[in-house]
């Protein structure tokens, strides 16, 4: 079963939050995207993958893309490369099998900061990048919701995680009730 996220719209304060509650520095962050099974799944969704992507890619260092259509991505790997520099890695989507196989205990130091976002719509989550010590959020597979106070309850793994969401608030000057009635006349 998949859910449709509409946190995906406005997704950069989304990521922030999670790198903020996992305590990963933005600059250390390690990302792993895997690709949706193709354009006819998420034919009525407002964004995908690679707008999600180009609302983060600013704030990126290191980006894996595991997909089995890598020419769709083609455009966006050049111009990640030309505008901020980073060279975004692609490969088939075969190879998380192969790397969970390769490596079935924690190795140390890099799992703690890397993300795994799984864009699929249908399959199995991929345990073997849990297993791995990666955080692995499913995007679609797991219900995200609303949770107290307008924040987003994330499902991070096996656990769930609070998002705060960015509070707009519009910044008045100072003034006490007498002041602003003398402005308002």
């Amino acid at each position: 079963m998949s859910y449709s996220n509409k946190f995906l719209m406005d997704f950069k304060p989304v990521y922030f939050g999670i790198l903020q509650a996992k305590q990963i520095p933005p600059e250390k962050a390690e990302l792993e995207v895997i690709d949706e099974e193709g354009e006819e799944m998420s034919l009525f969704e407002p964004e995908d993958i690679k707008s999600v992507l180009e609302q983060i890619g600013a704030d990126l260092n290191f980006l894996t893309i595991y997909t089995n259509r890598p020419a769709y991505f083609r455009e966006f790997t050049e111009t990640m490369y030309e505008e901020n520099g980073l060279m975004v890695m692609v490969f088939p989507k075969r190879y998380l099998e192969r790397e969970s196989q390769n490596f079935p205990g924690k190795t140390k130091g890099m799992e703690p900061r890397r993300l795994v976002f799984d864009f699929e719509w249908q399959g199995k989550c991929y345990e073997g990048q849990i297993r791995q010590g990666k955080h692995y959020i499913p995007i679609h597979k797991k219900p995200w919701e609303t949770a107290q106070n307008l924040d987003i309850a994330v499902p991070i793994g096996y656990n769930t995680v609070i998002v705060k969401r960015a509070q707009n608030r519009r910044k008045k000057q100072c003034r006490d009730r007498f002041e602003e009635a003398f402005y308002n006349l």
